[in-house]
C-alpha cells in the first residue's frame, strides 16, 4: 500500500497510509495530513490516488517541492521526499503501475474498444475545440481535459464511472455535473449527465 511519512528536522512524526482518492495536505485542521508551520498554505496540496499516485499543488504561497524541484502536478515515484513548507514527506510505494489515461480533447487516436466489456459507454464533445466528437470509456481511467488544464478523470468501477477531480483547474474553472460543481470527492454518472470541464461541454452517453 503507498503510503506518506511525514519528517520534521530528521525525525519521523508519523505515517499516513493512501486510502483516499485524494488527501489533502495544509495547515488547516480540516485537511487530511495537518501540518502545524506558519510557512504552509491553509490547503497547501493534494495527493490523488488513481491507477498511480500524483501530488499537485494547490496554488500554495510557497509551492511543493519535489526531490529538491518546485513543481506543480507530477507522478509520484517509490522513495520521492516532498518538502512542504518546514516538513518532509516520503512516499512509499513498491507496487507503482504505469498510469494510462486518455486526454479526451486533444486524443491523438481513437481509443480500440474493449471487446469484453458487457455495456460500453462514452463521453460525447458537445462544445469546444473537438465538438461533435466521442471517445469510448474504454480505459479503467479517462482524464477529461487538455495538456496543462486536466481537470478531472472518469474513472471505471465495474460497470459503474464516476467523475473525480484532479484539480489544475487554473482559469477554467472547476468541472460542473448539471450544473452543479463537482466537489473533492467522486460522483456517479449516470447516462445523460451533462459534465462542464476545461471550456467544453461533454455527455456521458450509452455506446451506440
Amino acid at each position: 500500500m503507498a503510503r506518506l511519512t511525514l519528517i520534521h528536522e530528521g525525525a519521523v512524526l508519523k505515517e499516513y497510509p493512501l486510502t483516499k482518492e485524494r488527501t489533502t495536505i495544509g495547515r488547516k485542521p480540516h485537511n487530511d495530513i495537518q501540518l502545524d508551520d506558519p510557512t504552509v498554505s491553509g490547503q497547501h496540496a493534494a495527493v490523488l490516488l488513481l491507477q498511480n499516485v500524483y501530488i499537485e499543488d494547490l496554488d500554495s504561497t510557497n509551492g511543493v517541492i519535489l526531490n529538491g524541484k518546485k513543481i506543480t502536478r507530477r507522478q509520484l515515484q517509490h522513495g520521492d521526499i516532498i518538502r512542504i513548507g518546514r516538513h518532509e514527506l516520503k512516499f512509499m510505494d513498491e507496487k507503482v503501475q504505469d498510469f494510462e489515461s486518455t486526454v479526451i480533447l486533444t486524443p491523438d487516436k481513437p481509443a480500440a474498444r474493449d471487446e469484453a466489456a458487457a455495456d460500453r459507454y462514452q463521453i460525447r464533445i458537445l462544445s469546444g475545440p473537438k465538438a461533435g466528437e466521442a471517445i469510448d470509456l474504454v480505459k479503467p481511467y479517462t482524464t477529461l481535459g487538455s495538456p496543462g488544464v486536466q481537470v478531472a478523470v472518469v474513472a471505471r468501477r465495474g460497470k459503474d464511472y464516476y467523475l473525480m477531480p484532479m484539480g489544475g483547474a487554473g482559469d477554467s474553472g472547476h468541472p460542473t455535473v448539471n450544473g452543479e460543481p463537482l466537489g473533492a470527492g467522486s460522483r456517479k454518472l449516470e447516462v445523460g449527465d451533462t459534465i462542464e470541464v476545461a471550456g467544453s461541454k461533454l455527455q456521458f452517453v450509452a455506446a451506440e
